[in-house]
């Protein structure tokens, strides 16, 4: 048995020495936050809350709690990422699925669609006329006008487009991926969510523009697309690189590719006073702003810092 669980004893170890071994092994495998995490992955295999486990740490592990326990240590260990094992990530308001199907959200991505949100507000404080919203519940309330019509590049497992609809920033949105995969994510948090009819999920073919309908103009356009170097992709942390999907982070030679054939064709499907925003490598604000000039089509570029104080969003007007 692990030595995590001391299961080999004649007296079985309390929770709160397996809670102090196993923060033990993740600090020494270099996990960050290991005590959080020992925490977590007792939580769920033991299958209780931590406020349950804050209250019963002077409780022995039983030999089934133990093997379970153990099974999820070493998948950790292993360098698995805790979300996988957990099976969920929390974004925003939002619990949604997480596997290696598609990328697990980051922090950064939850700032961009915080960005959106305040964009859509002072739109509607510049004159716009206010919608006052009544939210589903656990909604935020959201104050303005919604915009109508959002297109979501890289969907992924639809974090970014189920938070617009969740939280009244959009009416309905059209989000795109080229993995079937990550498509099938997408659909079931969008179906756990009830917002089949709010959320149209579709594939990239060929390319992002063949894929949007010729009629479609966007008042919005976001994506948090692959923007890491292929290069780069072998220094990536293991819980990236191994249990990641590759194209949900490659962005070719520059890591660019994406953002690209997005800018080429955004242009023409925003309508007037739209915006497109992106998440974009911390070392790509300067190729951004290259893709973006006036002589481009682009009317107005600005770079927002991420709470690292990197350079990570993007908004533009055409």
């Amino acid at each position: 048995m692990s030595r995590t669980t001391g299961m080999g004893t004649s007296h079985p170890p309390t929770r709160r020495a397996v809670l102090e071994g196993i923060a033990a092994e993740l600090e020494a495998a270099g996990i960050e936050s290991s005590r959080l995490e020992a925490e977590r992955l007792i939580c769920h295999a033991l299958r209780i809350r931590r406020h349950e486990l804050s209250l019963s740490l002077a409780e022995r592990i039983r030999a089934t709690e133990a093997l379970a326990l153990a099974r999820t240590v070493v998948r950790r260990l292993a360098r698995e990422p805790l979300q996988h094992i957990e099976g969920t990530v929390e974004f925003r308001d939002l619990v949604l699925r997480a596997d290696r199907r598609a990328l697990i959200p980051r922090p950064e991505t939850e700032q961009l669609v915080e960005i959106i949100s305040a964009w859509t507000r002072a739109k509607a404080a510049a004159g716009t006329t206010e919608v006052r919203r009544v939210p589903r519940p656990g909604q935020r309330s959201v104050t303005g006008r919604p915009v109508s019509l959002a297109l979501d590049v890289g969907t992924g497992g639809g974090a970014i487009a189920l938070s617009l609809v969740q939280e009244g920033i959009a009416t309905r949105v059209v989000a795109l991926d080229s993995s079937l995969a990550a498509l099938e994510q997408a659909r079931e948090n969008r179906e756990a969510l009830g917002f089949e009819d709010t959320v149209d999920l579709r594939r990239v073919e060929r390319s992002i523009w063949e894929t949007t309908r010729p009629h479609e103009q966007f008042d919005l356009i976001v994506s948090n697309p692959p923007y890491v170097r292929s290069g780069a992709i072998p220094e990536l942390a293991p819980e990236v690189r191994d249990h990641e999907p590759r194209e949900a982070l490659d962005g070719g030679r520059e890591g660019l590719d994406a953002i690209r054939e997005i800018v080429r064709g955004g242009r023409e499907r925003l309508r007037e006073e739209g915006a497109l925003f992106l998440e974009i490598g911390a070392d790509q604000g300067p190729a951004a702003r290259d893709l973006l000039k006036p002589e481009r089509g682009w009317r107005g570029v600005e770079i927002r810092r991420d709470l690292a104080g990197k350079e990570r969003f993007v908004i533009a007007t055409p």
